[in-house]
């Protein structure tokens, strides 16, 4: 080489590393993060990632034997077949999907559910999430800082996405609604209402979502002067047309008029899911399933308030909310600690594919930390700057759910829009130079952030040890078998 051209190397190197830079602080088009999010999540499954085996496994095989039901004995099909008390009927048509790929490709279940699932994932993370994200704060998200969300939901719960569950559809079509409440055609406003019935209807759990998103539509509707009431009729009749199969069934089966699911136990024992649920959620402090037993951790505290009470079950809210109130500590304590258990993710599958090994400490590691950071931006950035009615609205919407889950025998999916949340802030406004301008040349603040540091790592593995500690042996019956 010359030595006239060796600078001309020289620049053209610099000019190659300095493009991906550039390439990652510019926000990328919806079609490329598509093809980023179907490259990433068809290499893992096509590599042996998630659920292998030809079945699925307990809830998952459960919503996938409902969907077979809408065509009971090869008959004709019909939404009327579905009988389940505990469930609504969407949960079993949104898996539909996946039964069609079976049938035209002969594929495992687990197969099918891939492909569906990476259908999910990409709605969900090339769309949804950072489409919301730019209506809320007037800003595109940069690709490097959707590229870290990305690869963080991938850590905590690509699995998920191998199962016939219903709780990433549902979330799904939650955020799908929010995002169509904030357009102006007529037509996003119907597939508005349905996806908010959809919603509420295949996780009851989002009725707690369902005021608040109409605050949002309300808001947003108002600053849009036209045609505000023939948006509101398109909602409401989006609405009527997802329940409507839901009441024919529930007159059909349960002799209910009700629109809602009927959320019993069974329909021979009417009582109610959810109070059910406060039953086992005072008994154990966190609740997960391998795919061979059962992992219940059972909670010493909650099981000696029942024996004082005399009670073995709630029978009513009433008692309930009765007996929280003479033990309000306790039940404090508890609730935060179902709180810390539901976010404190361990494996990325609703049922661990394998036991948990010495990854499980970098798992908690990088979760701890990212929760962290997410809080921490939530906190210390000033309210004016991120607080507004829409925002508020979102944040309801995100959350309510996951507090009327806190209660009960809490998994971690039960907090999947929380701990989506706090990785999404995490990632799209933790801003490293601002915390760098901030310590430079004070000590005393470096002293305190690691000190807070280290209490917050600390805090978080001590109490995940001591949950870890209660684990009760598989022995064929169990706290929430009763």
């Amino acid at each position: 080489m010359s030595a006239s051209s060796a600078p001309a190397a020289t620049t053209l190197q610099a000019a190659q590393a300095a493009r991906w830079p550039n390439v990652l602080a510019r926000p990328w088009s919806t079609l490329v993060r598509v093809l980023v999010v179907l490259g990433l999540y068809s290499s893992y499954f096509l590599l042996g990632g998630g659920l292998q085996g030809e079945r699925m496994p307990y809830d998952a095989g459960h919503y996938w034997e409902l969907a077979v039901g809408f065509q009971q004995h090869h008959e004709s099909f019909s939404l009327l077949n579905f009988s389940d008390p505990t469930r609504g009927y969407l949960a079993a048509l949104l898996q539909f999907p996946a039964l069609v790929v079976r049938f035209l490709t002969h594929c495992s279940m687990p197969t099918a559910a891939k492909v569906a699932g990476t259908g999910w994932a990409t709605l969900l993370f090339a769309f949804l999430i950072p489409e919301l994200w730019r209506r809320l704060s007037s800003q595109r998200v940069s690709g490097g800082r959707w590229l870290a969300l990305l690869l963080l939901a991938f850590a905590f719960w690509r699995d998920h996405f191998s199962f016939t569950m219903i709780d990433v559809p549902a979330l799904t079509l939650l955020l799908l609604a929010l995002w169509a409440v904030t357009q102006t055609k007529i037509g996003w406003w119907l597939v508005a209402g349905a996806c908010l019935a959809a919603a509420f209807n295949s996780r009851p759990v989002y009725l707690a979502a369902v005021l608040p998103a109409l605050l949002l539509a309300s808001w947003w509707n108002a600053q849009h002067g036209q045609h505000r009431g023939v948006r509101w009729l398109a909602l409401a009749v989006g609405v009527g047309l997802a329940l409507a199969p839901q009441l024919a069934i529930n007159r059909l089966h349960f002799n209910s008029n009700s629109p809602l699911v009927v959320a019993q136990v069974s329909s021979e024992q009417p009582v109610s899911l959810y109070l059910k649920q406060l039953t086992w959620g005072t008994r154990v402090l966190r609740y997960d399933t391998d795919l061979h037993q059962r992992l219940i951790y059972a909670d010493s505290a909650g099981l000696a308030v029942l024996c004082r009470e005399g009670i073995k079950e709630y029978h009513s809210y009433g008692q309930f909310l009765a007996i929280a109130l003479r033990h309000p500590l306790n039940y404090g304590w508890r609730y935060l600690r179902h709180l810390f258990n539901g976010l404190d993710v361990w494996q990325p599958a609703p049922y661990p594919l394998q036991a948990y090994g010495a990854a499980r400490f970098w798992v908690q590691l990088l979760n701890y930390s990212v929760l962290g950071l997410g809080l921490g931006v939530l906190l210390l950035t000033r309210p004016r700057g991120w607080l507004s009615w829409p925002r508020v609205w979102v944040l309801l919407v995100l959350l309510l759910p996951c507090v009327v889950g806190v209660p009960t025998a809490i998994e971690t999916r039960f907090l999947l829009p929380m701990h989506l949340l706090l990785l999404t802030v995490a990632a799209f406004q933790f801003k490293p130079r601002r915390w760098k301008a901030w310590l430079r040349g004070r000590p005393v603040r470096v002293g305190a952030l690691l000190l807070a540091v280290a209490w917050w790592l600390g805090g978080c593995f001590w109490l995940s040890a001591t949950t870890a500690r209660t684990l009760q042996a598989d022995s064929g019956h169990s706290l929430v078998d009763d």
